[in-house]
């Protein structure tokens, strides 16, 4: 077992799997900017799973969203 698996653990595969997601998709500014519903269609996700995971990013100030389907990324990369 290794730090990800209790990651995964603790938030859920899918949520996991958005983060996983959003930090992959960042550009060198650290935007990411696709919608929810963009999102769930690639990760084949639940929206109220995919809003419920961008909601405790946005809670923790790890994400910060500019407007609809443009988010910025708080964290070094």
């Amino acid at each position: 077992m290794n730090s990800l698996d209790v990651y995964k653990a603790i938030l859920g595969e899918k949520k996991f799997e958005i983060i996983e997601y959003i930090v992959a998709n960042t550009d060198e500014f650290g935007l990411f900017m696709k919608t929810i519903t963009n999102v769930c269609l690639e990760l084949d996700i639940s929206k109220p799973t995919a809003i419920e995971t961008f909601k405790l990013l946005e809670s923790k100030d790890v994400l910060r969203k500019i407007k609809n389907g443009v988010y910025k990324l708080n964290i070094p990369r």
